[in-house]
């Protein structure tokens, strides 16, 4: 049995020193006073190590570190999360099959990020959940984008139903007056007045 901790930074990660004070001054706004949640870098330890997912080219994302000793980010808070039934080899076996799934590639800040690796890791440890806070920006943000694709998708279909009802509509006038129809059988377009058998009209 282990003790399951997430611990939790401030994302600092930034190249300019301006950005990164910026994101720990909104997280201390956003988390502590307003309780919302922010933006954070997630990790979970278990058996004395400190895993968790990023971006990488190629290859599995899943990496470990000495436990908040992350130097990409600056480290803010450990919460415990349960305690695993688990055996260090069965959590080993975990990590392996979790290596292969989460590919470095295949990361996204909003769809699959660090913080839902950790979920997903919890729950495989069978200890609680995260807390909501931690991931709220990229879970709102995500359902957001959602919405707006969706939005715009029903925008579109209801252009193209409204576009093929006016011209199926135009098309059916156009047959009431006949427009488009061949003139009927025994009938010609020739001018008013002419003579049927071809020649000139008669006084």
């Amino acid at each position: 049995m282990s003790l399951v901790t997430l611990h939790v930074y401030d994302i600092t990660n930034t190249q300019y020193e301006a950005a990164n004070a910026s994101i720990q001054g909104l997280n201390r706004f956003t988390k502590d006073i307003l309780g919302a949640g922010g933006i954070f870098h997630g990790a979970v330890e278990v058996n004395g190590d400190e895993w968790s997912f990023g971006y990488c080219d190629r290859g599995s994302g899943v990496y470990c570190c000495r436990p908040r000793g992350n130097t990409g980010y600056t480290y803010r808070e450990s919460i415990p999360l349960g305690v695993t039934a688990l055996s260090p080899a069965r959590v080993r076996n975990i990590l392996g099959a979790m290596q292969a799934a989460w590919l470095g590639h295949e990361y996204d800040l909003l769809a699959r990020n660090c913080n839902h690796f950790c979920e997903a890791f919890a729950e495989m440890l069978g200890v609680g959940s995260l807390p909501a806070w931690v991931n709220r920006f990229a879970s709102q943000a995500d359902a957001t984008v959602a919405a707006v694709n969706y939005a715009s998708e029903q925008t579109q279909k209801f252009a193209e139903d409204v576009g093929n009802g006016l011209s199926s509509f135009g098309n059916g006038i156009l047959s009431l007056f006949g427009a488009g129809n061949s003139p009927p059988r025994g009938r010609t377009n020739s001018s008013v007045g002419a003579n049927p058998n071809g020649g000139p009209n008669e006084g």
